[in-house]
């Protein structure tokens, strides 16, 4: 599925002309130099193209089972500033390396987390940041005790698209939040079925590879995840031919109370994940079925977010007010209320989630603390205690499917 992240991302940076951009783009005299655990297919689009625009971050190393991989895709995408290391924990023990950012298969993804830690780097790292909401505590303790920011990929929480939504959600125009819809699926045959999110020993599942499903409902539901309280009603899975433990889809309905928000009433919300649409007669390929997308309904209106994981391609928000019958459509691509005055059209979802990243770690290098860091006014952010919520709730559906939390 990635060679088809690496065709639209080609295609969007002609549209914009990006080129230029990068050939234009002079670094800082010292730039974070960031490492990568494995030569990961997704790295292109989620880390290669957004540092080769950022002025105060390089690729300073890839490390990979074989060194030879490593090389090849150095080489592959002329990563100028890096070096290959033949295992991960080569490239950790190099104190030229102050951060990392980590791709490996979800059942990796604590374990090369807290080695990070425990080797003075900060981390970014792919969702989910871990099998199960313990192993998210566990890395948010050694987090506080090194002193070294973590962020979880949920590159769409930083997208200007996201934050206008959110602003409309929680501004009081169209009443209390009733029910958050998302549904995100993709045809069978889109990825192979012997593919690591199809396989349990590496903490696969539609739940754990679709997490931001989990992610927007929340998000939207409640101001905060912070005091708020979830009761999953109902959780149904289709599960995986191959591997019984494996969920290919799963249709979850819960609950989001918060006291500090909606008078203390429950928000209902329903998720749908699905790495394999069954084709249509088993011969047609159900691309109709390809569907991505969150739905706000409040009291007042309707709002429909389409394609939110990738706002940064093409989106139209849509606000259907239930009393005037008015439909306003928006979209935003740059500042907002959130980055205020940051960003440029052609900005990815990654290169939005890069700037916060690199804005944590040097504030934190420039001596405030992880706290301080995190509640830095203009710069959004996504805090382990929201990654450990969101966590909690696909363990929560995981048991009522029976299917027990991952470990």
């Amino acid at each position: 599925m990635s060679w088809v992240l690496d065709l639209v991302l080609g295609v969007h940076n002609w549209r914009h002309g990006v080129s230029s951009v990068v050939a234009s783009t002079k670094k800082t005299t010292s730039p974070l130099r960031l490492g990568i655990l494995g030569a990961a297919a997704i790295s292109p689009c989620a880390i290669f193209d957004p540092v080769s625009t950022h002025p105060d971050v390089v690729i300073s190393g890839i490390a990979a089972r074989s060194k030879i991989k490593a090389d090849a895709q150095i080489k592959r995408y002329k990563l100028q500033h890096a070096r290959a290391y033949g295992s991960y924990e080569d490239l950790l023990a190099d104190p030229e390396i102050e951060a990392v950012y980590i791709p490996l298969p979800n059942g990796l993804h604590a374990e090369w987390t807290l080695k990070a830690l425990r080797a003075g780097k900060h981390v970014l790292v792919e969702k989910p940041l871990a099998s199960n909401a313990e192993q998210v505590r566990e890395i948010k303790r050694v987090s506080e005790a090194t002193g070294k920011v973590v962020l979880e990929a949920f590159h769409w929480r930083f997208h200007p698209a996201a934050h206008l939504v959110k602003s409309l959600v929680d501004s009081g125009a169209y009443g209390a939040v009733q029910e958050v819809r998302a549904r995100m699926a993709v045809p069978a045959g889109t990825m192979a079925k012997d593919d690591i999110r199809f396989q349990y020993a590496l903490a696969g599942g539609s739940c754990m590879d679709l997490l931001y499903a989990y992610s927007a409902t929340s998000y939207f539901a409640v101001p905060s995840l912070r005091d708020a309280k979830v009761e999953v009603l109902s959780a149904v899975p289709r599960m995986n031919a191959r591997d019984g433990k494996i969920d290919d889809a799963m249709t979850a309905d819960y609950t989001i109370t918060s006291p500090s928000a909606n008078n203390g009433k429950p928000v209902r919300c329903h998720a749908e994940t699905d790495l394999a649409v069954p084709w249509l007669w088993g011969i047609i390929p159900p691309l109709w079925e390809g569907t991505i997308t969150v739905t706000v309904e409040l009291e007042k209106a309707t709002i429909v977010f389409p394609n939110f994981p990738g706002p940064w391609l093409s989106h139209s928000i849509t606000v259907a007010d239930r009393d005037t019958e008015k439909v306003t459509k928006y979209s935003a691509y740059t500042d907002g209320p959130q980055w205020v005055r940051r960003g440029a059209r052609w900005w990815t979802t990654y290169r939005y989630q890069l700037e916060a990243f690199v804005d944590r770690v040097r504030a934190v290098q420039n001596g405030k603390s992880l706290p301080e860091a995190e509640e830095m006014e203009g710069w959004p952010w996504v805090g382990l205690e929201e990654s450990e919520a969101v966590m909690a709730i696909a363990d929560q559906v995981y048991e009522k499917a029976g299917l027990g939390v991952r470990k």
